[in-house]
Order: structure tokens, then C-alpha cells, then sequence
């Protein structure tokens, strides 16, 4: 029978265990990591289909944000053949693991009915997950179907709160939303003084619509001093980030001097051609303009991009 180890070797036997344990464990994480950096290095170089077989490693597959990766991918077709039903899937699993934003887009695949039947309470029930996590764009979302009382009771208040916390988190477009409130005195006391104040707040922000309805305020001196420089200066702004209401608009007030400036025939007809173009495509991409235009009482809504 051998003799027994002393103490000190057992120990150190033991610590060497840890050490390898933990070496193996690092390096497997490291390299885990690694696949994830370079696919999202590759994908940004537009090399997709190498950024793919990054991301369909085994380690690197079980993390939700490339799962929501994976489900873009398969979503825009960008390295892979394109296939919605495959992407809700992969969206379906990061949402299940609480990603917001691959919460946000299993909501926008019930919506639109993209690779799963379409179904405005699914939808929203994916919205409100993502929401409730502070995602912008969801919050938006829910203050859309709020206010509008598509798929869940109309409630003013509930719907202002959902679009303060979107502006808050960083949706710039929710500002005019907020806007319309006090403009419409929907839920709140009409004022549009304080109308206005979101309108400039969204438009510095660089939202158009809030630029649009700012070059409107200061047209028609609604809630804020009549300034004819001011709003050729924001309605510019707007159209030439193609809002197709401030293009129009720009073609009244060329065609017939509204703003005491001269009449510009050419000019009126090239924002007026351009106004028909792009509202005839905006109506074809945003299937909720007639409906949130028909509610807010104003005649134009902002394309909303419903980014991955």
C-alpha cells in the first residue's frame, strides 16, 4: 500500500483542479465572446454570410441578443435565403428569454403577419413585454394602440404616459405625439402653447413631423409668435426629410405667397409633384396612418421605421 500524500500536496493537487476548471472555462468564454464580436464585425462590413456562421456557433447562439441577430437575418435575407417563419422563430426564442428588442419585433411579426399569423393581441402582448422593459419603440407602439383603443380599451391618460416614456427613452417621434394631445385636448386640458413646446423639443431633436407642426405653429401664430422666417426654416426642414405635409405645404406657400414672400410657379409644382409621390408611398408602407390620422384629427403621420 502506498504511503499517503502530506497535506501540502493535496492541497496544491486540489488548487491545480481549480486552475484548470477555471482556465477552461475562461478560454471557452473568451472564444464564445470572440464569435460574437466578429460576427457583429462582420455583419457591419456587410460580410453576412461569414457574421452568420459566427453567430450559428453553438455557444454563440444560446445568447438572446444574437438569436435577435439571427432573426433579422433570416427576416431581410442578408447571408441566408430569406424566411420569415425562421426568423419569428428565432425572435420567439430571444423574447422568451426577455430580450426587449427581439420582443419588439415578435410584436412586429404578429402585427404585420410576417412568418406567423397576423394577430393585433398577440402583437400587443409583445409590445407591452418590451415595453414595460423601457424599450422606446415599444412604448410608442402602446401608446399607439392606446390611444387609438385598437386592441385594448381607448384611454388617454394611459396612452400619454406610454408616449412620455417613450420621449423619454429616447423616441424623438413621440414628442409630436405628445403635441397632438395638448393640441387636440385629448386626456388633457387644450393648450397649445405647451402644444408648441413639444413640437420645438421634437424638432430640434430632428423628428420631421415635430418640424412640420412646428413650421405650422409659427405660420399660422398658433401657441407661439406668428414668423414667416421660422417656418419656411422648419418646413424645409421637414419636407427635405421627406414629409410629404410639409412638402405640400411648401407648395401652397409658394404658389401663393401665404407668407408674403414671392410667387414661385416652379417651385410650387416640384414640392407639389413631390407631395403626391410621397404620400402615395407612404400610404403603401404605413398600414396606420388612415387610422391614427382619423383619430388625432390632423392630416398627416410620421412613417415609423420599424428598426431591428
Amino acid at each position: 500500500m502506498g504511503q499517503p500524500y502530506p497535506p501540502q500536496f493535496i492541497f496544491m493537487k486540489s488548487n491545480l483542479k481549480v486552475f484548470l476548471v477555471s482556465f477552461l472555462f475562461s478560454f471557452g468564454f473568451h472564444v464564445f465572446a470572440g464569435d460574437i464580436e466578429e460576427g457583429r464585425r462582420l455583419f457591419n462590413a456587410g460580410k453576412y454570410e461569414e457574421a452568420m456562421s459566427c453567430f450559428m456557433k453553438p455557444d454563440a447562439q444560446q445568447k438572446p441578443e444574437v438569436m435577435n441577430h439571427i432573426a433579422y437575418m433570416y427576416h431581410k435575407g442578408l447571408g441566408v435565403e430569406k424566411d420569415q417563419q425562421i426568423a419569428v422563430g428565432w425572435f420567439k426564442k430571444a423574447a422568451e428569454l426577455g430580450l426587449a428588442k427581439a420582443q419588439f419585433n415578435l410584436g412586429l411579426s404578429y402585427q404585420k403577419g410576417q412568418g406567423a399569423s397576423k394577430d393585433i393581441h398577440k402583437a400587443i402582448e409583445w409590445f407591452r413585454k418590451s415595453a414595460e422593459q423601457g424599450y422606446a419603440k415599444a412604448e410608442a407602439k402602446m401608446g399607439y394602440y392606446t390611444v387609438t383603443g385598437t386592441g385594448v380599451k381607448q384611454n388617454f391618460t394611459e396612452a400619454l404616459r406610454w408616449y412620455r416614456r417613450a420621449a423619454e427613452h429616447g423616441d424623438i417621434a413621440s414628442y409630436a405625439d405628445i403635441g397632438h394631445f395638448y393640441a387636440q385636448g385629448n386626456g388633457v386640458k387644450k393648450d397649445k402653447n405647451r402644444a408648441a413646446q413639444y413640437y420645438i423639443m421634437g424638432a430640434e431633436k430632428g423628428d420631421p413631423e415635430a418640424q412640420y407642426w412646428l413650421g405650422r405653429a409659427y405660420e399660422q401664430g398658433r401657441g407661439i409668435k406668428h414668423d414667416p422666417e421660422r417656418a419656411l426654416y422648419w418646413l424645409k426642414q421637414s419636407a427635405n426629410k421627406g414629409n410629404w405635409q410639409a412638402m405640400r405645404e411648401l407648395s401652397v406657400i409658394y404658389g401663393s405667397a401665404l407668407l408674403g414672400q414671392a410667387i414661385d410657379e416652379k417651385l410650387a409644382l416640384q414640392w407639389g409633384e413631390k407631395a403626391e409621390e410621397t404620400r402615395r408611398k407612404s400610404g403603401e408602407t404605413n398600414p396606420d396612418v388612415e387610422r391614427r390620422l382619423r383619430f388625432f384629427g390632423v392630416d398627416a403621420d410620421r412613417l415609423t421605421k420599424d428598426g431591428q
